[in-house]
């Protein structure tokens, strides 16, 4: 494949920046995101260099810019980490939200830098597509400061930087599709039709999945006992193991998420939307052991035939599968601190991957690698 003219799409996801390490005064225990120089030399490698210009037609020249498309892949933005007034509100409203924007900005300023500095660069534009963490990107007003504060001209609407609230995926060239992935598990379905909820309230509230709540009211009152209780996947075989190592703790924890899931499932609320249908399928899929949407991913590669990669990221899990017929499953995993229980990959890990997806004409290879540092920037990942 010949780089002097491709074109390429960068694809990170499940970043969950919050309100910074300090937030409201002091030490602030819902921040996962620990990256913030890395990540910043991230974005400047791949908006200079062989990423910057194409060569020129003589030695020592450049030619055009090189196209890079910065797709944020859901869960970059954390708000159901971020407390309002001290407190995880279940009822989102607007106000609430930009309230939490504006945190989340303040408390990565150099990363906010970053990506203006990488959109503001001939080339390169940013496109984020929604997640369950980030549901607040639902309002226009969020999406607008957001885009205001990467755009190099302060614009909105603006042609480099696009924030997606109508669709949950992208189609591009190669037959590559992204998506985040969450739209597979029933516990974390958004609507995207009916993204706020606007009857019996004074004002609208998002309308967010049945998982969001329980981070919210459940999981986020737990880490100040068990800081790790977000960071351990798979849940089930940290229960199992909690049993014999932490059952006190681990007997509260499953009966506190068994009453809150019966509590919210089962009356009605004008906050939220409960049907039957979705708690059966929620039901349903707590049987797997393991949840790394690789059935999900080759069923979508199979209902067409032009598909050749999907990319999908939700999950946390690096992912990359190629299958006998030649097509392709990658999950970009996280860039915070995983505590893996999976024997596929045990232990504590930092990882920092992303998907880099190379175009040429109609041609698109597809790589999933891991950001090293400045001076050997990134490599093909190998698990």
């Amino acid at each position: 494949m010949d780089s002097s003219r491709s074109k390429y799409k960068v694809i990170i996801s499940d970043c969950h920046l919050s309100a910074g390490k300090f937030f409201e005064g002091q030490l602030n225990p819902h921040e996962d995101f620990y990256f913030d120089d890395e990540m910043v030399e991230f974005f400047d490698h791949f908006s200079n260099g062989r990423y910057g210009n194409h060569p020129g037609p003589s030695a020592g020249t450049t030619g055009e810019p090189v196209d890079v498309e910065l797709i944020i892949n859901g869960d970059y933005f954390d708000y159901l980490n971020v407390p309002y007034q001290g407190e995880f509100e279940e009822a989102i409203t607007e106000e609430i939200a930009l309230y939490k924007t504006e945190a989340i900005i303040a408390g990565h300023p150099q990363v906010m830098m970053a990506l203006r500095r990488f959109a503001a660069l001939p080339g390169k534009k940013i496109t984020y597509l929604i997640g369950n963490h980030d549901a607040d990107l639902f309002f226009e007003k969020v999406r607008e400061r957001i885009t205001r504060e990467w755009d190099p001209q302060g614009q909105y609407p603006s042609e480099k930087v696009k924030l997606i609230a109508d669709q949950d995926r992208l189609l591009y060239e190669g037959g590559v599709e992204v998506r985040h992935g969450n739209q597979f598990e029933a516990t974390n379905i958004l609507n995207f039709e009916q993204p706020l909820l606007t009857n019996y309230l004074e004002k609208p509230v998002l309308n967010i999945p049945w998982g969001s709540f329980y981070v919210l009211k459940i999981i986020n009152r737990l880490k100040w006992e068990r800081e790790f209780i977000d960071k351990v996947r798979p849940i089930k075989v940290f229960v199992l193991f909690g049993m014999i190592l932490d059952p006190w703790f681990t007997i509260r924890f499953v009966a506190l998420s068994s009453f809150y899931f019966i509590k919210t499932r089962f009356t009605r609320s004008p906050k939220r939307r409960a049907s039957w249908k979705v708690t059966m399928d929620i039901l349903r899929q707590e049987t797997k052991m393991f949840l790394d949407l690789e059935e999900e991913a080759r069923m979508v590669l199979d209902e067409r035939e032009d598909l050749k990669t999907v990319i999908f990221g939700h999950t946390h899990r690096p992912m990359n599968k190629i299958y006998p017929d030649g097509k392709q499953y990658i999950n970009t995993g996280t860039w915070t601190k995983m505590i893996n229980l999976d024997w596929r990959g045990l232990g504590q890990q930092f990882r920092r991957t992303f998907a880099l997806v190379q175009i040429e004409g109609d041609t698109a290879r597809c790589e999933l690698r891991q950001w090293a540092g400045e001076h050997s920037p990134h490599k093909v990942y190998n698990g």
